[in-house]
């Protein structure tokens, strides 16, 4: 389901189903209310203080726009930024913006493509008419086609060369004049292939007649677009809720009951602000400016009010009933990540969870660069406060809806894959690279690996190795002079913390599952057990869990505990005679050379280690452990020492022989406990997590 109004459709039917639902329980459990109410004792609870369920419920929807930087660093930051805030909080879309006469058609197509395909999520590409001949347009529809975009945003574009603004009557200057016709040639050239939006303006194009005449035909037009085969319309941004509201209200009348999309634009400065909406001509309440005019030159304080402000005009927006029907936004956010993340949090729909597992309580920012939360206060369950350092608030922040443990590709030949091995799970770009070519994708099950049908995994010139910056950024992340091995620990364990934001295996901070251990993986890593990769396990609990929840309403979900390290000969040893000792865990260990260790396992055997259990559904096994898909990852991770570290220092030299030694002579082992039941919801603390703490413990004490 690539085009984005099919996906607006089905997010309508979910929260209809929901509402019959919510309905139907409110009814039947009418009648308790009032014993319920009632205490042992006989006194009575008060309902005022009860928590409310998020604003946004799963019909509700959000998107994002970016647009292409103009040089290579700026482009690898973007692109970084993309995939973290697409995983972390879920967008229904992205929209990549398109320069004048398509100044920036390579860039854009590399965003849009890289967005499509590695960050998972539907892009919505901009496309406009200004300078370019039909057949420039075909081609770049072809290319969009062809790099798994579904959806065109049609749009006339920016004013034509040696004009500052459009004016009444003018055209575009090349073949298609308006977006009215761009729309008509993309139906035309593709049929339905592409899901087409167009822009709305609530208060009016700057080429339109002015007053209730140009209103009027500005309503005329925007219907003709959506006659020729537009399927939705984003709005252009504003602050007045009441301006947009009675846009839609027109929009309403004379027919046009297709999705609109309110643009949402967070207040980054005060300065900005005003330059901007005076640009665009875009009218700001007399309330707004006065929120932020006596803060005007703190730009920290004015982004905090601002997101209030904008959060505030989203909930009266969604309030406003069947009357305008609207169900999603928006956000404008000029490749920056921190206010959309704030709004969405307000609205209920993403979670931010502390590095040690809780949900914050406080948000208090120190810093003022962009990528950072700065300094956060966490309420304990009973109620103590800590104050911890955090990195970006994407690397926090959880969308409260989730399909799957990983987050789905949105390219169309990988619909229906639903089944990953586990060992990829910090580096999915790598393993999309490694299965591009794939005639089918694992559904319901993994498979024999060793079918003819199964696709190739082994091809090491394939999988995806990222850059990590430049290699003094590299050098800054995993050492400039690492003498012993446990510098080398301490880099682990640093990664483990979020103070290094990431190691050649984990393309992306520490998963918010494993916040809840992360002092103990912190230790491990000290300990000499290099960690790459982890689950904690799960007995059952709802799929709506903040933490742990994927899949929907409804159901349970469950995993098995989960250790993937590099360690030493010696170490490996001891986790030898440590799986021997307890016959619930299996371990799997490969060294450089190929050399294997098998401890507690039958021949064969996929391992299901994920899995949820949903009303009138399949048993669904989304993540999966497959052993010999384990010793092509190996190679893999092997070659990563080398690729992305030992290349950063000098032949010979310490650091170079240190890190060599490592490579060559330490095990790549993974660990699994068969037995997920655990005691309570506590999942901090279990089996294979105490285990190996105490042979580190005892390994130290050596």
């Amino acid at each position: 389901m690539a085009r984005i109004i099919d996906k607006i459709k089905e997010r309508r039917k979910e929260l209809q189903r929901d509402s019959r639902v919510a309905s139907q329980t409110a009814l039947a459990g009418s009648s308790d209310t009032a014993d319920d109410a009632h205490h042992r004792d006989g006194s009575l609870t008060s309902t005022s203080n009860a928590q409310q369920p998020p604003l946004v419920q799963p019909g509700w929807y959000y998107s994002f726009e970016f647009f292409p930087p103009k040089t290579e660093p700026g482009l690898d930051n973007l692109l970084t930024r993309i995939d973290r805030m697409c995983r972390r909080l879920d967008p229904l879309f992205v929209s990549i913006t398109w320069g004048s006469n398509g100044s920036t058609l390579s860039r854009t197509l590399a965003v849009a493509s890289h967005a499509q395909r590695f960050a998972c999520v539907d892009v919505l590409l901009h496309l406009s008419c200004t300078g370019l001949t039909r057949e420039q347009i075909g081609h770049v529809l072809a290319m969009a086609k062809s790099s798994g975009v579904h959806n065109i945003l049609a749009l006339r574009g920016d004013p034509p060369q040696g004009k500052r603004a459009w004016k009444e009557g003018d055209v575009s200057g090349g073949e298609c004049d308006r977006a009215i016709d761009l729309v008509k040639l993309i139906r035309r050239l593709h049929g339905n292939y592409f899901g087409i939006g167009v822009a709305g303006h609530p208060e009016g194009h700057p080429s339109s007649q002015k007053g209730d005449n140009g209103k009027a035909l500005e309503m005329q037009h925007l219907k003709e677009k959506l006659d020729a085969g537009a399927d939705f319309v984003i709005s252009q941004f504003f602050y007045d809720v009441n301006v947009f509201l009675d846009y839609v209200k027109r929009c309403r009348k004379v027919g046009i009951d297709c999705p609109i999309i309110p643009g949402i634009m967070p207040v980054q400065s005060y300065s900005s602000l005003v330059k901007m909406t005076q640009f665009c001509g875009i009218s700001v309440p007399s309330a707004v400016m006065d929120r932020l005019s006596n803060i005007r030159l703190d730009d920290e304080a004015v982004k905090q009010v601002g997101c209030k402000i904008v959060a505030e005009m989203c909930e009266q927006i969604l309030s406003a009933g069947l009357e305008v029907d609207v169900d999603g936004f928006h956000f404008y956010t000029l490749n920056l990540e921190r206010s959309t993340t704030r709004i969405l949090t307000s609205l209920g729909a993403v979670d931010i969870m502390s590095r040690s597992g809780t949900t914050p309580f406080v948000h208090e920012t120190k810093s003022s660069n962009e990528d950072l939360i700065g300094e956060i206060i966490c309420t304990g369950p009973n109620g103590s406060q800590t104050r911890e350092r955090q990195g970006s608030i994407s690397e926090q922040a959880r969308s409260t809806r989730r399909v799957l443990p990983w987050k789905p590709s949105a390219m169309e030949n990988r619909s229906k894959e639903d089944v990953r091995p586990i060992n990829w799970s910090n580096r999915p770009k790598s393993y999309v690279m490694r299965t591009d070519d794939w005639d089918e994708f694992p559904n319901g099950r993994w498979g024999d690996s060793t079918s003819p049908a199964f696709g190739e995994l082994s091809d090491l010139s394939h999988f995806c190795s990222f850059t990590l910056g430049s290699d003094e950024d590299r050098r800054a992340m995993l050492g400039h002079n690492p003498q012993a091995e446990s510098d080398v620990y301490e880099v682990f364990a640093r990664y483990v913390e979020g103070s290094v934001p990431h190691i050649p295996w984990c393309e992306t901070p520490l998963q918010p599952e494993s916040f809840l251990i992360q002092p103990q993986l912190a230790k491990l890593n000290r300990y000499g057990f290099l960690t790459v990769n982890s689950q904690p396990p799960v007995d059952g609990l709802p799929s709506c869990h903040k933490v742990f929840g994927w899949g929907g309403k409804g159901g349970r979900v469950y995993q098995k505990a989960y250790f993937e390290c590099f360690v030493s000969p010696s170490k490996a040893n001891r986790l030898t005679q440590m799986v021997t000792d307890h016959p619930s865990l299996n371990m799997y260990a490969v060294n450089n050379a190929g050399q294997e260790l098998r401890v507690g396992v039958e021949e064969g055997g996929v391992t299901a280690l994920t899995w949820g259990v949903f009303p009138n559904r399949e048993i669904l096994q989304p993540t999966i452990f497959d052993p010999d898909t384990f010793l092509i990852w190996a190679e893999e991770a092997f070659s990563l020492w080398g690729s992305m570290w030992l290349n950063l220092y000098e032949y010979g030299s310490e650091s170079y022989d240190l890190v060599q030694e490592i490579r060559d002579t330490y095990y790549l082992v993974a660990l699994i406990d068969n037995d997920f039941t655990t005691d309570g919801n506590d999942v901090s603390e279990f089996l294979l997590l105490d285990l190996l703490l105490e042979v580190g413990k005892a390994d130290e004490k050596l």
